[in-house]
């Protein structure tokens, strides 16, 4: 958010137990063509990215079990929401 402006992290346990985190900002928001690619191995909107951040955190969170999802909206912000199974709850992870 160019500027600056309000970032809201929330917290919560689904019905089913799962710990969910959601971070969302009030900023520009980003592109449709945009959302869909991220997390694409070597794609990056930044001059000197790498594009492999959302990829890395996209392994990480599957490789213990949860979820990663990221919705925007052009002109009202983007959310992630995060979701991971509760703990102690397989002994491989």
């Amino acid at each position: 958010m160019p500027g600056g402006g309000q970032v809201d992290i929330d917290v919560t346990v689904r019905p089913n137990g799962d710990p969910s985190v959601s971070v969302q900002d009030y900023g520009p928001g980003i592109p449709d063509e945009v959302v869909r690619r991220l997390g694409e191995p070597f794609f990056t909107t930044k001059a000197h990215g790498t594009g492999l951040g959302l990829m890395i955190c996209h392994r990480i969170i599957e490789a213990h079990h949860g979820t990663m999802s990221i919705s925007s909206q052009t002109g009202c912000g983007t959310k992630v929401e995060i979701s991971l199974p509760p703990a102690g709850g397989d002994p491989s992870i």
